[in-house]
């Protein structure tokens, strides 16, 4: 056969081939085209809605209710079904369902196991205990939970029996040296008042660590005492061995641990402190800029040692000791609150009137009312301008990842509102939506109760505020 036979075939093979990969190339411009609409259309899914985390929260609970229909008496189902409320904040609701699977099976773990931590935001740590001691090390939450409950009540050496196998191994030095030589010993005045050197971007307070006098920041979403790793060495302050994380400013941060020998707040004196050391420099320059370093925080494991006062407009901190006598003005508004993990003080709001969040009060988190990880900023429709975005916020400097300005429209507490309300987006890292099991959004912070005086009531797990003169 010719080679001209040949040419025919090969030029319409060719042909043919050319036109399968301009078919190709135009089905996959096609599917990339396809893929960026489906992307795009995910990302707008999120605007005005909840993050995906808590939609598939709110889909295991309808599964969860339809299991248990006709089955009211299987503790298997009536577990999975308050395991999904208590992670969408439907306490009294899964409550319910888990003393009824109690009543069916009263050794049933994932029951006590939720009941103790109900009782643990409750603040009642002897109840959590004892749902809790039976608890296995396969269950770590439950066991943090039980640690939890052993700290409040001042039970060191127990809590140090517990902290490896709750993955808290680094804080059993600490814990044991506080089981062996006690803590939080006062003495002095039974009221104290201490004025504000500063009342904003956070309050600061002059105050004598080791006899030295220094500034220290006031943040009740703070734990034990925070003290600045170059004031540590100059106020004598020695690091026990050891390392461990505390939830601050929204993020989880490492800190060494120590025990401070005495803290002078005016005319009151408190022993034997437990504290964490960390670098708070970068932290100091956003708050008090050009002028004297911070050197740590007082956190709310020291204020629930009294009834605390913040007084906004009177710019000063008030303490009393418990059992002194207060009496807040008779249309003092009050919102229930509740302690998550250790010293979480938490209330349930909402933000541009959208659905009941769960809060963490943080008055030391810098200027700002609100702070919250940008999924819930999305939700309720906020997201930082152009220029904001450009000029990162404190939170690229403290944590290593970047908050932006924003503003919430509103925030409500109880019977408190405000608007227009300065907020951080990113402020609160996305990890802590679900840290305790349960959802929590966001930071409620100090300029929230801008013009307004605080009083932390203990016995009756209530924020009293009373609006200022």
């Amino acid at each position: 056969m010719s080679r001209g036979a040949l040419s025919v075939p090969r030029a319409s093979a060719l042909a043919v081939l050319a036109a399968a990969a301009a078919a190709m190339c135009v089905f996959r411009a096609s599917a990339l085209v396809g893929a960026v609409a489906l992307l795009a259309g995910s990302a707008r899914a999120g605007w005005l809605e909840p993050d995906p985390s808590y939609q598939e929260a709110q889909i295991a609970l309808r599964m969860a209710t339809r299991d248990t229909a006709g089955r009211a008496n299987d503790p298997a189902t009536l577990d999975s079904l308050g395991a999904a409320l208590l992670r969408l904040g439907r306490q009294a609701d899964a409550e319910k369902i888990f003393r009824r699977v109690l009543a069916l099976a009263p050794r049933d773990p994932s029951a006590a196991a939720a009941l103790g931590k109900l009782a643990l935001f409750r603040d009642r740590p002897a109840e959590a205990e004892s749902l809790l001691a039976g608890m296995g090390p396969e269950d770590q939450g439950a066991l943090l939970d039980l640690m939890s409950a052993r700290l409040r009540r001042g039970d060191y050496a127990g809590a140090a029996e517990l902290a490896p196998a709750a993955g808290a191994m680094g804080r059993v030095p600490l814990l044991e040296r506080l089981a062996a030589e006690g803590a939080w010993v006062m003495s002095g005045d039974s009221v104290t008042a201490l004025m504000w050197a500063r009342i904003s971007p956070v309050p600061l307070v002059r105050v004598r660590l080791n006899g030295t006098p220094v500034l220290m920041g006031i943040d009740t979403g703070a734990g034990d005492l925070l003290v600045d790793e170059g004031f540590a060495r100059r106020c004598g302050i020695v690091p026990l061995s050891g390392q461990s994380l505390a939830f601050w400013d929204g993020s989880r941060v490492a800190v060494k641990n120590a025990v401070v020998k005495r803290l002078d707040l005016g005319g009151l004196r408190i022993e034997k402190l437990p504290a964490a050391i960390l670098s708070l420099h970068k932290w100091s320059l956003d708050v008090n800029p050009q002028s004297e370093p911070v050197a740590g925080v007082i956190g709310l494991n020291l204020l629930r040692r009294f009834t605390p006062t913040l007084d906004y407009p009177r710019r000063r901190l008030e303490l009393r000791r418990l059992g002194a006598s207060s009496a807040p003005a008779s249309d003092a508004a009050r919102v229930p609150f509740e302690i998550w993990g250790e010293s979480e003080l938490t209330v349930y709001g909402s933000l541009a009137g959208g659905r009941r969040m769960a809060l963490v009060v943080a008055t030391g988190l810098p200027s700002a009312g609100i702070g919250a990880p940008a999924e819930v900023m999305d939700e309720i429709g906020v997201r930082p301008g152009s220029l904001s975005r450009l000029v990162k916020g404190a939170g690229a400097f403290l944590q290593g990842r970047p908050w932006y300005e924003v503003s919430v429209p509103s925030v409500t507490v109880g019977p408190l509102v405000r608007d227009k309300v300065r907020g951080w987006s990113g402020a609160l890292d996305s990890g802590e939506l679900w840290r305790h099991g349960v959802r929590r959004d966001a930071i409620l912070a100090g300029e929230f109760f801008r013009g307004r005086r605080v009083t932390i009531d203990w016995e009756r797990h209530e924020l009293v505020v009373e609006e200022g003169e």
